[in-house]
């Protein structure tokens, strides 16, 4: 499988929603998340697939089945998950 290196981003539009392609490990990924987006409140990280569709102004990226024709993994998560305040911890202040 293709390795991608970590780089999260945000992109969610009404909702706080982050990402990386890849299948990364999830305490790095959540130290990445909430210190590159500190106060956010974060949570459940999840492995999934995704495939990128235009949307106006930009790209949609949807969560479909592993084996969707155009679909890449990504780690993933959006606020308000339950664990948020566990994954907080792990921020990294300058």
């Amino acid at each position: 499988m293709k390795q991608y290196p970590l780089e999260v981003e945000s992109v969610g539009s009404d909702t706080y929603i982050v990402m990386s392609k890849g299948h990364h490990d999830f305490t790095e990924f959540m130290t990445e998340a909430v210190t590159q987006y500190h106060g956010w409140f974060l949570g459940g990280p999840q492995h999934v697939w995704i495939k990128t569709t235009p949307a106006k102004g930009g790209w949609n990226y949807n969560i479909v089945k592993e084996g969707t024709r155009g679909a890449w993994p990504a780690t993933y998560c959006w606020e308000y998950a339950d664990n948020y305040k566990e994954w907080q911890k792990l921020a990294v202040t300058p």
